[in-house]
């Protein structure tokens, strides 16, 4: 009986076998563009089904038929999708495809080993290309090239020193206490974006902070180190409903960056130089004094000094020195320079690059290198397997003077708004030697401590990934598919701060002259393993996915720093007190992920999937926590009878997610903290507790959507609302002091939301061979509030006392700021708050006479209010600009502590609108011809960035984009005399060979 069922199984197989060899024939054919050029790469698969091949490098393609009839289904990026009908008797076509002014071809990342065309994605996935990031003008960093550009996202620059400083918020904040950053992902790795700590902030410097370390060092960003011109394309997933799939570390959302890689073809050699120049965006105007106005601000020595003070005016014979364009007045020259040369055939593909970046900051003696290197290689080793390799090297410095807050008088911006611009305090030269003039006032000379003191960061990063692709089963109607993928991000950091010991805030001290070297190493590596299965039943296809993940990252900081130095020594080591510390942290996620999606005929197209997670940063790390999310979208327009019709698409869209937020390393412990008592070891309870019991904060969220297309998708829309909860957010939990601990250090203490709409439209206005013109205008806002909170109202954030604080009150927004009011009342909501009631895009590209390519960029910003030290600290030295003696009243009641002083007094409005992009390009006709195809084009151009800002701010501070506390969630819109932003302009010229 056995041997007859198998025998029965065998002949049906035969019979099957034999009835598809039967129908089975073979397609070939060639796929050009409307310039009869050939198309390598493109995707062709027979409609319904998961048989498909690419086109070869001359654009030709041979696929096998399991019927006797089929449609072929073509896809191509930057063309419209195309499907052709073959028979066995018309088994050789040549198609021609057109360029698509429809962003809809475009294939997002949906998942972590999945894309998906965003004309069937169910979540809104905003991206950028390569084009859109660097194609115009040259940011200097990844994040500050996104500027003005994601809808949902508010990005903020928190330096304008060269580098950057970008804090980044996507569908408002995730969080309320440290970062609300999203995760950067790499080539499919996930990668460092941290603000290393580097010591100018501490006390043997600017003082900023009491503690050694702390968020006031005005550092960099670590996605700077990566060179924007190898970036192929960023998907932003703004929210849990899109970077579920990222699980346990995607509250704050998901920024994924694919890089630059090989096409088969014609090796490619792209040469471009830029040369810029940077100038101040904004400089405060100068202050008027007269005798009259010294009498009634009392001196800047002292009321007892004004005879003095009015002494050195009339010195002065009506001569006066503007410090802030005496410091920020520099043209910082910007030169860019990169070199790429990829190409390949149909097996192997590769994309080389080297890059230069050199920027001098308008403050002397500041600027910003990077050089960069990337090899990319991907290569078919047979039909069933491929490999793809990325290797990066990065390496830059940076020097970024002292600026933002101050304790010591050594801060730039703090201290001059001291000095009276009668008062002399420029650098003398006598018999070649520089001399720096002191003052009564307080604080060091500003200019010695740009000339002599040092604040620098040396970096050198290795990016590593790789994939391998296993092609277990491809049948007709489904495919098996193992990919892995894995990577390693090496950071080395070495930050160096300095101070003579003759400086003379360092006089007084009993150990003059400071040195700080630091050492910041970070390793992150990451593995994954996906199963993925492809296959159709009666017209749907279906594809499954199983994987499974592991994410590890190790950081090491270690200090040195040294005080009373000798003269002219930098090595903190021979000091005569040094005192080092260290902190080392390793963390580790585990994951498992499994999904289900399904399409039927671009109709209907669903996913669901589930992630479970496991982290060593939760309490019990044994224990998995489930991130689910599902999605649901209905082209409508691709039903029979709508379809080709007036709508191009017409496609309603619903998502939901769960991610997760873990707790920092250290926040579990509940031990004894270990002492050294003269060399010999202790221990001591600790006054912070940490909580054995943690568990991740939660993100869930509901997106609806609606996509739009008419006259062929001539004109789209996009439109969300979404609903993201926070929940159980942790933060401080304060405790009796009876107990001997002031506080659980994390702890959840409740819920918040964010709410906001997101709406795109796209239209290509004029389409002609002579001009082309397509407009995009953005718009998007986020209102968040505090839904639950079970311990007492309290602030959230650090800040200065009554010029503006953040809250945690139910009801209530915890970006709405907080202070005192006209009457001494404390703390009152002000009604004004830091984040923007909404901002808006309008975006322009047009190409005319053939050769001509223009772009503009606009970006405005509506409703968010800072709190402005940097006008205050003017006040307190009587430089403001409308600080005059007839005004005296009302200029010294904005001083803090004095009769009148409010809160309001120092919330300006943060509006701006501002022209953040401006290009010209011309492509020079011929050349390939004059050249003998030596070179195949030369393009010139010019553009500006950040050229032109409109805002009533600008009287208060150098930009409304500030944040003395770098990329927190709370607390940031601090404008505390920060290194002021620039405008830029570059002269472009790309070559191709």
């Amino acid at each position: 009986m056995k041997k007859f069922i198998i025998a029965v199984v065998l002949l049906l197989c035969l019979l099957g076998f034999s009835n598809a060899a039967m129908a089975q024939f073979t397609v070939t054919g060639k796929v050009t563009d409307e310039k009869n050029e050939s198309l390598p790469g493109v995707s062709v698969v027979v409609k319904g089904t998961a048989n498909g091949t690419v086109t070869d490098i001359d654009g030709n393609f041979s696929l096998k038929i399991a019927s006797n009839a089929a449609t072929l289904a073509l896809s191509y990026v930057g063309f419209a999708s195309k499907e052709v009908a073959v028979t066995s008797t018309s088994s050789n076509v040549n198609v021609t495809m057109e360029e698509s002014s429809s962003r809809l071809e475009e294939v997002v990342v949906t998942g972590l080993a999945s894309n998906i065309k965003r004309a069937n994605a169910g979540t809104s996935v905003a991206r950028l290309t390569s084009d859109e990031l660097t194609g115009k003008t040259r940011p200097t960093t990844l994040d500050g090239a996104m500027s003005g550009k994601v809808v949902g996202a508010n990005i903020v620059s928190n330096s304008g020193a060269p580098g950057g400083g970008i804090a980044v918020k996507l569908r408002g904040i995730s969080t309320i206490i440290g970062a609300s950053e999203p995760l950067y992902v790499v080539d499919g790795i996930i990668v460092n974006n941290s603000q290393f700590n580097t010591g100018a902030g501490t006390g043997a410097f600017n003082g900023a902070t009491g503690a050694n370390t702390g968020t006031q060092d005005q550092a960099v960003n670590r996605i700077s180190d990566i060179n924007p011109n190898d970036i192929e394309s960023i998907d932003i997933l703004k929210g849990p409903a899109a970077a579920a799939v990222y699980g346990t570390r995607a509250n704050a959302g998901v920024i994924v960056i694919q890089t630059k890689r090989g096409k088969a073809g014609k090796t490619t050699v792209k040469l471009s130089q830029d040369f810029g120049a940077a100038t101040a965006l904004n400089l405060l105007p100068s202050e008027n004094w007269t005798e009259a106005k010294i009498r009634a601000y009392g001196g800047y020595y002292g009321e007892s000094d004004v005879d003095v003070a009015i002494t050195q005016l009339k010195a002065a014979n009506g001569q006066t020195w503007d410090y802030d364009k005496l410091f920020f007045g520099e043209t910082g020259m910007i030169s860019n320079t990169n070199l790429s040369v990829s190409g390949g055939n149909d097996k192997t593909r590769f994309y080389l690059s080297g890059g230069y970046n050199d920027e001098k900051g308008i403050l002397a003696n500041t600027g910003f290198k990077r050089y960069s290197t990337r090899v990319n290689v991907d290569h078919r080793i047979n039909d069933w397997i491929d490999v793809k390799l990325s290797t990066a090297y990065y390496n830059s410095y940076s020097s970024r003077s002292f600026l933002g807050n101050d304790n010591n008088g050594v801060s730039l911006a703090y201290t001059y708004a001291y000095i009276p611009n009668f008062i002399d305090i420029t650098p003398k030269v006598v018999n070649g030697i520089t001399t720096y003039p002191r003052w009564p006032g307080t604080g060091q000379n500003p200019f010695e401590v740009r000339d002599r003191m040092k604040n620098e960061d040396f970096t050198n990063r290795f990016l590593n990934s790789g994939e391998v692709n296993f092609n277990l089963l491809r049948g007709e109607s489904s495919n098996l598919k193992l990919s892995i993928k894995g990577g390693a991000d090496y950071v080395h950091s070495q930050p160096r701060t300095y101070a003579p010991e003759d400086m003379a805030y360092q006089a007084g001290r009993p150990n003059p002259g400071a040195s700080r070297f630091t050492n910041n190493k970070a390793l992150f590596t990451y593995m994954q393993s996906f199963l993925t299965y492809n296959w159709n039943i009666s017209g749907v296809e279906l594809t499954s996915q199983v994987g499974l993940l592991r994410n590890v990252q190790v950081q090491d900081e270690t200090w040195t720093q040294g005080t009373g130095l000798l003269p002219k020594q930098t090595n903190p080591t021979t000091a005569a007190v040094v005192l080092t510390n260290s902190f080392q942290s390793k963390a580790q996620d585990v994951a498992t992920d499994v999904s289900q999606d399904f399409n039927w005929g671009d109709k209907v197209i669903g996913r669901v999937g589930v992630r479970f997670d496991k982290s060593s940063l939760n309490g019990d790390n044994t224990k998995w926590y489930a991130f689910p999310r599902a999605s649901l979208a209905v082209n409508v327009a691709n039903f029979e009878g709508l379809k080709d019709g007036f709508f191009s698409q017409i496609k309603p869209r619903v998502a939901f997610g769960r991610s997760g937020g873990v707790a920092p390393y250290g926040a579990l412990y509940t031990t004894l903290v270990g002492v050294n008592y003269g060399g010999k070891l202790g221990s001591q309870s600790p006054t912070v507790n940490g909580n054995s019991a943690l568990e991740p904060e939660t993100a869930q969220e509901l997106e609806i959507g609606l996509d739009l297309g008419i006259m062929k998708n001539r004109i789209t829309l996009e439109a969300s609302y979404y609903n993201k909860s926070v929940y159980d957010l942790l933060f401080s939990f304060p405790l009796s002091t009876a107990t001997g601990v002031t506080s659980i250090s994390r702890f959840p203490i409740g819920d918040l939301s964010n709410k906001g709409i997101e709406i795109g439209v796209t239209a290509n206005i004029i389409k002609k061979s002579s001009i082309n013109w397509t407009s995009t205008l953005q718009f998007w806002n986020n209102k968040t509030i505090m839904e639950r909170l079970i311990v007492p109202e309290q602030f959230a954030s650090t800040g200065f006392g009554e010029f503006g604080r953040t809250r945690l009150k139910q009801g209530v927004s915890p970006t709405q700021w907080f202070g005192r009011d006209v009457n001494g009342n404390s703390p009152v909501n002000m009604g004004l708050n830091s984040q923007p009631q909404y901002q808006m895009s309008w975006i322009n590209n047009v190409t005319f006479a053939k050769n001509f390519d223009f772009s503009m960029t606009w970006h405005s910003s509506q409703g968010a209010y800072n709190s402005s030290l940097t006008r205050e600290l003017k006040d307190e030295g009587g430089t403001t600009f409308d600080w005059t003696a007839n005004v005296k009243d009302q200029s010294s009641s904005r001083i803090f502590g004095n009769p009148g002083y409010n809160t309001l007094n120092y919330l300006f409005d943060a509006s701006y609108i501002r022209l953040r992009e401006l290009s010209l390009y011309y492509t020079i006709p011929g050349i390939a011809k004059t050249t003998n195809n030596k070179v195949s084009s030369i393009r010139v151009g010019v553009s500006a960035q950040n050229y032109v800002t409109i805002s009533d701010y600008l009287k208060n501070g150098y930009d409304p984009e500030a944040s003395n506390f770098g990329n927190t969630a709370l607390g940031a819109n601090v404008d505390l005399a920060p290194f002021p932003s620039s405008k830029k302009i570059f002269g472009h010229l790309i070559f191709e060979f």
